[in-house]
């Protein structure tokens, strides 16, 4: 059952999120910037002059007012969007702070370390990444 409007976060994460907007519609959210939002209404500035559409505020509107149970409106404005603003700039921080604390990890491990030392290698942090499902089972 979707949340009624009263009990709705007003975060743009969590409606994206609780809304389960997937492909194109989720990207066009994430990448928006949230002018205002309201319990009826959201505002958004896209930086995409191409993606201002009828078609997409339509199909947004329609989840959202679905995922609302009530008419949700959508607005949308062609603009540059500020730096840091959006959803997806937010996911794009937290996974460099992510990278960057394993690669910390790493570069600290003592096994790492020492193999370093005995064979004056160097390390690409570029290829420093989580090990996939698949690999973990794998590893097991």
């Amino acid at each position: 059952m979707q949340p009624s409007i009263d009990e709705a976060p007003l975060s743009w994460r969590e409606i994206i999120a609780g809304a389960g907007l997937a492909g194109p519609l989720k990207v066009l959210a994430a990448e928006s910037q949230v002018i205002e939002l309201t319990r009826d209404r959201v505002q958004l500035r896209l930086g995409v002059q191409s993606l201002v559409t009828e078609q997409n505020r339509r199909f947004l509107e329609e989840r959202l007012s679905a995922y609302f149970g009530r008419p949700f409106r959508v607005l949308f404005e062609a603009g540059a969007t500020e730096a840091g603003a959006t959803v997806a700039d937010a996911d794009r921080r937290r996974r460099a702070k992510e990278h960057q604390e394993m690669v910390e990890r790493f570069k600290n491990d003592p096994l790492v370390k020492e193999v370093l030392r005995l064979f004056g290698g160097t390390i690409d942090e570029s290829s420093i990444r989580p090990l996939s499902e698949e690999e973990k089972r794998g590893a097991e």
